[in-house]
């Protein structure tokens, strides 16, 4: 295995449309080759994402060359996760769903007032 090619070779959702409270995580899972599609292990890999989702920073690969990302939210939407090592990247986008449990009436607004109380 030549760890200077190291590159990703893939970049899967394992577990989508997790509830949006900080807590539960969305997971993708990344695997590291080199140049002729050997595992690496011990790679690390650099993990960001945006709308406002959390991540490591980092994360190691494992002996078979990969590692689990996980991804909480606090933000109901899409996010997208990007995996780098070396110039080599690959994203994929996963969806927190709001929390219902924490659902709220955020605004009230009347739209007809003084209608006649005649009945109709």
């Amino acid at each position: 295995a030549d760890v200077r090619t190291a590159k990703i070779a893939s970049l899967e959702v394992t577990r989508d449309n997790s509830v949006a409270d900080g807590a539960m995580a969305n997971t993708l899972r990344v695997k590291v080759t080199d140049a002729f599609g050997n595992a690496l292990n011990g790679q690390t890999v650099s993990v960001m994402a945006d709308n406002g989702a959390t991540v490591a920073p980092t994360v190691i690969t494992e002996p078979d060359g990969t590692v689990e990302i996980s991804v909480t939210s606090q933000t109901a939407g899409v996010s997208a996760v990007t995996a780098t090592i070396n110039s080599s990247s690959q994203s994929q986008n996963v969806t927190f769903i709001a929390d219902v449990s924490t659902a709220k009436i955020a605004d009230l607004v009347v739209i007809k007032d003084g209608s006649e109380a005649d009945g109709s």
